[in-house]
C-alpha cells in the first residue's frame, strides 16, 4: 500500500469506479480480490472502497488465519459483511470445511450472497441476524461505511453513523450451534465492540466443556466503558486456559507500545496505510493492558494451548 505504483493503481481504480458510477450508472462492479472475484458497492465508503482502491485490506487477519485454519475446519464468521473474510476462510478450509456466515445488515447480506454465488461457494450457511449473549431482538445502528454498523453507537464510530436503525434478531454462540448443528473450530469477528457480549455468551459452553473454539477478534478500545467493559469477560476466558497465541499491533505506535513490554514481533508489514507487526504469546496481564486499557493490539487470536 506504499509507493508510487500503489498510489497510481489506487488513483486509476478510483477513476474507474467514478466512471462506472456516474457515467454508466452502475452501483455494483466486479473486482478481482486476491484469488477470488467480488461484487463491490460503489456507494459504500467502507470495505468496498478499500477493496476498490487496493484489492485487499487488514493483512493481519489473513496472516493469522493462515497460521491457524486447516482443511476441514468449521468457522463461525460473525459480522461477515460482504464476504471478504468468508472467501479467504473458504480458500483455507477447502471443500471439506464449513463456514457459518452471520451478518445482520440486509444490504451486506444481499452482497454477501452474490459474492458466494459469484465464486460458486456451496459450503457456507448464511444467516441474516446478529450474535450476542442472549436470544431476542436488538437495535442495530447503520453507518455510511458498511463495516462500521454497530450495536454500540459510542466512541470513534459516532461520526460515521447515518442515523438509521433497524431491529435485528440475535442469538448466542451456543444458540447458533444448536440452530445450525455445527460446533466452531474458530470464531472470527469484527463486531465494533460487541465482542464483549459475544464472548460473554460463549463462556458457559466453554466452562461446561461443550466447545473451546479459537477466537479471532478485532479490538475496539473506544467502545469499552465502565458499563461495557471487556476486561472482566476476557479475564474469565483467560482463566479457562485461553492464551493470546497471536496478535497484531494496531499501528507503528502500537508496535512500539507492545515492544515496550519486552516483546519482539515479526518484521512489520504494510496494510491499510499503516505499519503493523505480528506478536506471539502475550502474557495475560500484558494482554489486558494492551487490549482493554492502553490499546496497541488490533487483531487478537485467543486459543487454548
Amino acid at each position: 500500500y506504499k509507493g508510487a505504483l500503489a498510489l497510481a493503481s489506487a488513483i486509476l481504480a478510483a477513476g474507474w469506479g467514478s466512471f462506472c458510477r456516474h457515467v454508466l450508472g452502475q452501483r455494483f462492479v466486479r473486482k478481482r480480490v486476491r484469488s477470488f472475484e467480488m461484487m463491490i458497492d460503489l456507494d459504500d465508503r467502507g470495505i468496498s472502497r478499500t477493496l476498490l482502491l487496493f484489492g485487499r485490506r487488514e493483512e493481519e487477519h489473513m496472516l493469522i488465519l493462515r497460521r491457524f485454519l486447516r482443511s476441514g475446519m468449521t468457522v463461525f464468521d460473525i459480522g461477515a459483511n460482504i464476504g471478504y473474510y468468508v472467501l479467504i476462510e473458504r480458500d483455507l478450509i477447502g471443500e471439506a470445511g464449513h463456514i457459518v456466515a452471520i451478518e445482520p445488515s440486509p444490504s451486506n447480506v444481499e452482497l454477501l450472497r452474490r459474492n458466494l454465488e459469484l465464486n460458486a461457494v456451496t459450503n457456507v450457511t448464511l444467516l441474516e441476524m446478529g450474535v450476542s449473549n442472549r436470544a431476542g431482538q436488538q437495535t442495530f445502528h447503520l453507518s455510511h461505511q458498511s463495516n462500521l454498523n454497530t450495536f454500540h453507537p459510542i466512541g470513534s464510530v459516532v461520526p460515521h453513523l447515518n442515523e438509521r436503525v433497524i431491529e435485528v434478531e440475535i442469538e448466542s454462540v451456543p444458540g447458533m450451534v444448536r440452530r445450525v448443528g455445527r460446533v466452531p473450530d474458530l470464531i472470527r469477528m469484527d463486531v465494533e465492540g460487541h465482542e464483549v457480549e459475544i464472548i460473554e455468551g460463549l463462556l458457559p459452553a466453554i466452562e461446561a466443556g461443550k466447545m473451546a473454539p479459537m477466537i479471532l477478534f478485532e479490538t475496539h478500545l473506544s467502545r469499552y466503558t465502565a458499563e461495557h467493559d471487556l476486561e472482566p469477560t476476557l479475564r474469565r476466558l483467560l482463566a479457562l486456559g485461553y492464551k493470546v497465541r497471536m496478535a497484531a499491533s494496531s499501528s507503528e505506535i502500537g508496535t512500539q507500545r507492545v515492544e515496550s513490554y519486552g516483546y519482539r514481533g515479526e518484521p512489520p508489514f504494510e496494510t491499510d496505510l499503516m505499519s503493523r507487526a505480528i506478536f506471539e504469546n502475550i502474557a495475560t496481564e500484558d494482554a489486558i493492558e494492551l487490549i482493554c486499557k492502553q490499546g496497541g493490539l488490533r487483531a487478537v487470536l485467543l486459543a487454548r494451548p
